[in-house]
């Protein structure tokens, strides 16, 4: 315990160390969606694929191949992160992220790019279960929603900068300068995280005891038990709650994989200029981004008025059936404005919910929120890896040409729809794992 500790709180005035650690994490989550990101800008351009010897059939393996590493390793890395520390296992996902998005400027062909966007998957992995982890130590439990939409939203923000501004700096560097200077940029957050955060709020020198009660007040006695700990895959797997957030993610990945993977190429086929398709792009996302930041509080106010059993889950639901709806505009008309629009109101609507997601996961999840929303990214991302393969296979069906792009927007309706439904069995008041004295009021 560290000498602040000894000291009397009620006449400190707290310090503000948790919204430093927030502030890296936030950072982070910007360059980590940066980094995943922005390869699908360069990918749109004929004259990389070209280069690279890429047709449209492995344009989609290179999305999966991100995808599917990134799910595979999402409860174990979150469990590393549980178990052995968040500020060293932060760092180290951050770093190695970052050093790969850099190695991509080296790929010469197919098969080079798809192992690094594998290694990219798998060091990826960790970040949003160890995330989780870290607001569920430095933030008070009635904030959550909150901060976890603000780390949500800093992913956003990435994806509202990779279409533009990759699209911009390409108009003055070529397509490897862009990964070295973005994987550089990554490395210096990756510092920046390890110097400001810790593992604890009591174990941070910056951190006074004030702030540490603060932060603590409210959690159930065991949370600040810091050994380490197992993941409990067996609990999880019993769980028909866990299940039904895992075809939540699925589902919802199935959706929103058209704006990460397919938008900057749609926009391509239009035949906009490359800069006018990656700025319509971050528009589209930068509605995501306030998505997020709405989604924070209004999680936290539907907890507060309908309780934990359905003020978590109803952002969730409502959310899901809106975004599908408003894909449809992209089945009756193809032009620029209108089609952004209802992409953006959705993306919107898709990022409403998503804090939603992450409380849930820091509710039930007790000392195992790493693995438990581990679980949940899995099989979301189960869902985009699928995704690419499953649009290719849509537009052929429904048009015969992979020029077309309706049978992709189905595909993601589809997702949409089916994840609404699974999101009704979602009950956030029990812990897994947890004794029966542990569990929360409906």
């Amino acid at each position: 315990m560290s000498e602040a500790l000894t000291m009397p709180s009620i006449a400190e005035r707290r310090s503000r160390v948790r919204f430093q650690v927030l502030g890296a994490a936030t950072a982070a989550s910007f360059i980590m969606y940066l980094h995943r990101s922005f390869i699908a800008q360069i990918l749109a351009q004929d004259d990389v694929r070209k280069e690279l010897g890429l047709d449209e059939q492995l344009v989609a393996y290179t999305f999966t191949a991100f995808f599917l590493s990134y799910a595979l390793c999402q409860v174990p890395a979150g469990w590393v992160a549980d178990a052995f520390g968040r500020r060293l296992a932060f760092t180290l996902y951050i770093v190695t992220w970052s050093v790969f998005t850099a190695l991509g400027g080296l790929a010469t062909g197919f098969a080079m790019l798809f192992f690094i966007r594998l290694m990219l998957g798998i060091a990826q992995a960790g970040a949003y279960p160890t995330a989780g982890g870290i607001v569920a130590r430095w933030v008070p439990v009635s904030q959550r929603g909150r901060a976890s939409a603000v780390i949500a939203a800093g992913g956003r923000l990435g994806g509202v900068f990779y279409g533009g501004l990759t699209a911009l700096l390409m108009l003055s560097m070529n397509w490897q300068a862009v990964t070295y200077l973005y994987g550089a940029i990554g490395v210096l957050i990756g510092v920046w995280f390890w110097i400001v955060a810790r593992n604890e709020p009591r174990d941070h020198p910056w951190c006074n005891a004030a702030e540490v009660e603060y932060i603590e007040h409210g959690r159930p006695p065991e949370r600040h038990d810091a050994t380490p700990v197992r993941a409990p895959v067996g609990e999880m797997l019993a769980s028909p709650v866990m299940w039904c957030m895992a075809v939540v993610q699925f589902g919802t990945n199935i959706g929103w994989a058209f704006v990460i993977t397919t938008l900057p190429k749609y926009y391509k086929d239009l035949k906009l200029e490359d800069w006018q398709g990656g700025l319509l792009v971050s528009a589209v996302w930068a509605c995501g981004f306030f998505g997020a930041l709405s989604g924070g509080k209004l999680v936290d106010y539907t907890t507060h008025r309908f309780g934990v059993r359905w003020g978590r889950v109803l952002p969730t639901i409502v959310t899901r059936f809106l975004a599908a709806a408003l894909y449809v505009v992209g089945l009756f008309t193809s032009d620029p404005l209108y089609v952004t629009v209802a992409f953006a109101i959705a993306t919107f609507f898709n990022d409403l919910g998503l804090p939603g997601i992450w409380a849930f996961a820091q509710d039930v999840g007790g000392r195992n929120v790493g693995a438990v929303l581990g679980f949940g990214n899995m099989f979301g991302n189960f869902g985009a890896a699928a995704a690419a393969p499953i649009y290719l296979w849509a537009n052929r069906a429904v048009s015969g040409s992979t020029g077309n792009h309706d049978g992709t927007i189905i595909a993601a309706m589809i997702g949409f729809i089916i994840s609404g439904i699974a999101a009704f069995g979602i009950n956030a008041t029990k812990q897994i794992g947890a004794k029966p004295a542990e569990t929360q009021p409906a």
